[in-house]
């Protein structure tokens, strides 16, 4: 039996990037790109798609990614995420994922280790967290 390719889906005009890989969506966003709430509404229903609807993990890459107020009220309304890992690289990021993070009903953590994203990920599938 072969390996399975995670299969790639594009969302916000082509600056997401989303597959799936051990249970997690992976949502990469391109560095530099400026996200407003139709790229956040567009993402989050690439995530709906990619799960059938049912929930699940969701590490981000947002990277050099600036999130307008409207868009960070989008992502965090979403209940198609069981949990959201931010990966990042800078305080910037940091404090974007910070804001974000107020208003979700779902748990969320800010990493600039994807080793260390993934492993918080696999938690919450287990139930750990």
């Amino acid at each position: 039996m072969g390996t399975m390719t995670p299969v790639r889906t594009l969302a916000a005009e082509g600056k997401n990037s989303l597959s799936v890989r051990a249970g997690i969506i992976e949502s990469v966003w391109r560095p530099g790109s400026f996200v407003d709430v139709a790229d956040a509404k567009d993402a989050m229903l690439a995530v709906e798609r990619i799960s059938g609807g049912i929930p699940m993990p969701l590490l981000s890459e947002m990277t050099d990614v600036e999130i307008s107020a409207a868009a960070r009220c989008e992502f965090a309304q979403t209940s198609g995420v069981l949990a959201i890992a931010v990966l990042g690289s800078s305080a910037v990021d940091r404090v974007i994922a910070a804001a974000m993070s107020r208003h979700t009903l779902y748990p969320h953590a800010f990493f600039t280790s994807r080793n260390a994203a993934m492993t918080w990920l696999a938690e919450v599938l287990q139930g750990r967290v």
